[in-house]
């Protein structure tokens, strides 16, 4: 058995190019066990194909091979377990992001379910919807301002990702009124509970009074709330985006979900 492998040969065990070994040679990953002095060919030994390994994996893992040179000696000696402790950090973020949109997908998803048995309604109708998290902010500029509220709500989203609430559309506008006032506020949906903290806000599961509404910029959120939702009781009516299967993009199509008592 030959001692050393030709660079052809140790590439080809691992169906690796040639260019790719002389390249993870000059980042200093892998250095060849013999140059011969006279042809200047790169020769390998078996044993090495453990740090050729690695590479691999690290290459599948995400991991910038710069990083990897950190595991690597000054004698070209691999600390494989280091390398490997890390290598499963990183995979387990990935692995997180990756449940996350799986949820998010399942929650979009179902929610165009939900949402198409409803579709096309012209008249008023009642809506079992379950529990939800929003968290919310006050809005005290003009609601005919859509600008103002896309960036409030924007602006929401952000701050709930950065909480790891796993912020979903639909957002929009959520107005209570009671003994003739009226407080608005702009949300964003929550998968995830939030802590107890300002701006979380629990939505229990209800039957809503639902109307469906095309919002445009031309639209008024007060004259649709004063047209079909009569003053004098306390109420709690949500703007709700409402996703479905095929998206228009002329125009907001919204439902609002209005409730006979304060949500709080």
């Amino acid at each position: 058995m030959k001692k050393y492998l030709t660079i052809s040969e140790f590439a080809g065990l691992r169906n690796v190019n040639i260019n790719s070994i002389r390249y993870y040679e000059r980042k200093g990953l892998l250095r060849p066990a013999w140059v011969d002095p006279q042809t200047q060919y790169r020769y390998y030994l078996p044993e090495q194909l453990g740090i050729l390994d690695a590479i691999t994996l690290c290459i599948r893992m995400g991991i910038p091979l710069k990083e990897l040179k950190d595991y690597v000696d000054s004698d070209g000696q691999l600390d494989g377990k280091r390398l490997f402790e890390y290598g499963e950090s990183v995979m387990q973020r990935e692995l997180e992001k990756m449940c996350l949109g799986l949820e998010l997908i399942r929650f979009n998803l179902d929610n165009m379910e939900q949402n198409g048995r409803y579709a096309g309604c012209t008249e008023p109708y009642s809506r079992k919807i379950e529990q939800r998290w929003f968290l919310e902010e006050p809005f005290f500029g003009s609601l005919d301002d859509q600008r103002g509220r896309e960036q409030t709500a924007i602006r929401l989203f952000y701050h709930a990702r950065d909480l790891g609430l796993s912020p979903v559309f639909p957002a929009g506008v959520l107005l209570r009124r009671e003994s003739g006032t009226s407080r608005y506020s702009i949300y964003v949906q929550v998968l995830r509970p939030p802590e107890d903290g300002e701006g979380r806000l629990l939505v229990p599961e209800a039957v809503f009074s639902c109307l469906q509404a095309d919002l445009t910029m031309q639209s008024s959120i007060r004259e649709l709330v004063s047209e079909h939702f009569p003053a004098g009781k306390a109420q709690t009516i949500i703007f709700a985006n409402m996703p479905l299967p095929k998206v228009h993009y002329s125009s907001r199509h919204t439902e609002l979900q209005a409730v006979d008592f304060m949500i709080e």
